[in-house]
């Protein structure tokens, strides 16, 4: 008789009200370390001390797949779909634009871009946050960072609302995804016959780029663009949707950081730990004893980000919502060399629109009767009525 929990649990794309996924993981961790998922087929790991292991053990815990339920994808996420040597000569041509001193030089551009995105909401009183400043500010600074024109900012929100199917009445539209792809194509070979400045444009930068002293072939700079694309507009929406969330329902919160603007950074520390969005998955390399888990060669684990930084083990009080919280070593953008690439940006971004906000509209409230709903997979909310006088 096996020694472990088999369970049918929908993690991926239940709909619940708002917080209640995390409120299910959370029970989930305090009754099983580990579990098999019927529901997809998976091993799901569930405290963080596990979780981090994984995260650094690549030799058994790969790449090669990140998603759960998809094992054998067809589809690419360069670098993250690379594992070690490979993974790191990725990572090398790409971490300059991304590092701290990159995203610096940045921060009074998107900063002004919060501003601005912000300032003519100011005067509606009600809005949909996340189909207004959503939509609109995370892909003028994608668009900004990648060196381009805001120009293309709409092509880019709608092809991702048609890939996710979140525009009520139509399903994912995978299309989508393909058309992003022929952006970047294009984009690349608009480049290659005309460069413009690589420190500047990073389509130039990816077009000069070498992989072991060859030419980066076409078809790695279009997956890591596509990839770039992915992680900076849905999930930057999605963060940024839960942290006004929690301070349009705990004022307490919100006048902290109207009156001392200083603690922004700490508030989102603690609102990445305390909602986080994104788990990740590995697939095994071969036949492991891990902790009592026995995994097989070829088995698809998911580390459940959400429950490790939720784990009262290595947080305390982890189900409360501290906004001056220290220390805070979450793990809400991954861990060891495939830490999110982007997580610089990602801080910046978050502090600026929290800051802008609450300068402009220091006071406001949930806009809604009843709950929210909000959507598994990437923990999200769809819709964000905010009301303010």
């Amino acid at each position: 008789m096996a020694d472990y929990a088999s369970l049918d649990v929908n993690l991926t794309s239940k709909v619940a009200p708002a917080t209640e996924h995390w409120r299910e993981i959370d029970a989930l961790r305090e009754q099983h370390r580990y579990f098999w998922n019927d529901n997809g087929g998976y091993w799901v790991l569930t405290q963080y001390d596990d979780i981090r292991e994984a995260f650094n053990t690549p030799e058994i815990f790969s790449n090669r797949s990140i998603v759960a339920t998809d094992p054998n994808p067809a589809y690419r996420f360069l670098p993250s779909f690379s594992d070690p040597p490979q993974h790191m000569k990725y990572r090398h041509l790409l971490n300059r634009w991304f590092a701290p001193a990159s995203v610096n030089r940045l921060a009074p551009r998107i900063e002004e871009l919060a501003r601005q995105t912000i300032e003519p909401l100011a005067g509606l009183g009600r809005i949909d946050f996340i189909r207004s400043y959503g939509d609109g500010f995370p892909v003028k600074v994608f668009l900004t960072a990648m060196g381009l024109p805001l120009d293309d900012a709409d092509f880019f929100v709608e092809a991702v609302h048609r890939m996710s199917g979140d525009t009520p009445g139509r399903p994912a539209d995978l299309t989508a995804w393909a058309d992003i792809g022929r952006y970047w194509s294009e984009k690349l070979a608009a480049r290659r016959s005309q460069p413009l400045d690589p420190e500047v444009d990073f389509v130039t930068h990816l077009s000069r780029c070498e992989l072991d002293g060859e030419p980066l072939p076409d078809a790695d700079v279009v997956d890591i663009l596509i990839t770039l694309t992915l992680g900076s507009l849905d999930t930057i929406k999605a963060q940024l949707a839960w942290c006004l969330y929690h301070l349009a329902t705990h004022p307490a919160d919100r006048r902290r950081l109207v009156d001392d603007p200083d603690l922004v950074p700490s508030a989102v520390e603690e609102f990445l730990r305390a909602y986080p969005i994104v788990g990740m998955a590995r697939k095994v390399t071969r036949d492991h004893d891990f902790h009592g888990c026995p995994l097989k060669s070829d088995d698809m684990v998911l580390l459940t980000i959400q429950a490790a930084t939720r784990d009262p083990r290595q947080f305390p009080d982890a189900d409360q919502v501290l906004i001056d919280r220290f220390p805070n070593r979450h793990i809400a953008f991954g861990a060891s060399e495939h830490r999110c690439l982007g997580s610089h940006l990602a801080r910046c971004e978050l502090q600026s629109s929290i800051r802008e906000w609450h300068r402009l509209i220091p006071d406001y409230r949930l806009d809604v009767e009843g709950t929210l709903p909000a959507h598994g997979g990437l923990i999200s909310l769809r819709t964000l009525p905010l009301a303010w006088d």
